[in-house]
């Protein structure tokens, strides 16, 4: 390429029989480097348009080709680029949230020359894209950011798309989903009290004052461990509990809604329990042996935590275009307006610390319970 660029630049300019430029080419394949050669050679390549009005970038996130955003994040191409609406009225902001792609989402807001108030021809914002197809990390990326909705009356907005209704088939979704997750419920309740008969350490022979009692009964670790175990349990149970419940057709489907609810909680409880008795259990057992191999094995246990829940740690995605945007003290500032927090089908907080801050605490939450009590 870099051979026939040299010899002949116009060749840069010409286009297939579709409309497509080389530079839009090399975005619909993904190739980033490319690019950046065909821009070198001929720096106003990024200008060029295919037959329905898109420029490479357009083609890139059209075929969720993140890397060639990537290449140009944070620069001042990547904003002017991110500005130009199609024939449809689309910038690549609006292609991007209609893909549901949130790392690309998050590459644009992190470069400040984006404009996310754009209106396409239909009258719709990103952030009315991002309501209509609720993805909430998209949601969280584009609201905490500054984006707001299009300049339309609520009632209408409410009546034309649906928003905040729930059709049958939404309902029926409950009972589905409610089988599947009774499943990891009954299993977790299960080992939990299979786990109160076999405790790590064995049990006292017949012949003591105290016989059938547990060895390590007298040490602290055992202590967290039982309690654990008994968070775990009655977490599953109560979710097993509350599914039943949830996929019933008989219970109103406001209250199925927040049975749902409750036992998912229940259940991020009981699963985050049962990984820490299963360490601290292999932490007793391992300890006298190779106190090395007990604390590699916490450790890599522990990983499941943080892990074990993509909602926790894809806020990450939105920490640098909070942090480009609104700075270090954004994080703590956001507040949603009220009209839009009024249209979002599903919640996505004040802001981000407050957000990073609940799930701390709901692992503090856990943690306190075990080794608190473990001291009486």
């Amino acid at each position: 390429m870099k051979l026939l660029l040299r010899r002949d630049s116009s060749l840069a300019y010409r286009s297939d029989s579709n409309g497509l430029f080389p530079v839009h080419i090399a975005a619909k394949m993904g190739y980033g480097q490319f690019i950046y050669e065909l821009c070198r050679f001929c720096p106003d390549c990024d200008e060029l348009l295919d037959s329905r009005g898109r420029n490479f970038l357009h083609i890139a996130i059209e075929h969720k080709k993140w890397k060639v955003v990537w290449c140009f994040s944070g620069t001042e191409d990547l904003g002017r680029m991110a500005n130009i609406m199609d024939s449809e009225g689309n910038t690549p902001l609006h292609l991007a949230v209609k893909n549901a792609d949130q790392m690309i989402v998050s590459l644009l807001m992190a470069t400040k020359g984006v404009l996310p108030n754009t209106v396409n021809n239909q009258g719709f914002t990103a952030l009315d894209l991002a309501v209509l197809n609720p993805q909430v990390i998209i949601l969280r990326c584009l609201a905490w950011t500054g984006a707001v909705l299009s300049p339309r009356r609520l009632d209408h907005f409410m009546d034309e798309f649906g928003v905040g209704r729930t059709s049958g088939n939404e309902f029926k979704k409950f009972t589905n989903i409610a089988q599947n997750l009774i499943v990891g419920s009954v299993l977790v309740s299960t080992v939990t009290f299979a786990a109160v008969f076999t405790l790590p350490g064995g049990y006292i022979s017949d012949g003591h004052p105290h016989a059938g009692a547990p060895i390590l009964s007298h040490r602290y670790t055992f202590k967290a461990i039982v309690m654990a175990n008994t968070l775990a349990f009655v977490g599953s149970t109560l979710s097993t509990i509350w599914l039943t419940y949830a996929g019933s057709e008989h219970v109103h489907p406001l209250l199925r809604a927040i049975y749902m609810f409750l036992s998912v909680i229940s259940m991020e409880q009981a699963t985050r329990s049962m990984v820490i008795g299963f360490a601290l259990g292999a932490y007793v057992v391992l300890s006298p042996v190779s106190e090395r191999i007990a604390i590699v094995v916490c450790m890599s246990t522990f990983m499941t935590l943080l892990l074990r829940n993509p909602s926790s740690w894809q806020l990450w995605f939105l920490f640098m275009p909070i942090k480009r945007r609104l700075g270090w003290k954004g994080a703590f500032k956001t507040h949603l307006p009220p009209e839009t927090r009024s249209r979002l089908t599903v919640g996505v907080g004040s802001n981000f610390a407050c957000q990073f801050l609940r799930r701390m605490l709901g692992m503090l939450f856990t943690y306190s319970f075990i080794f608190l009590l473990a001291l009486l």
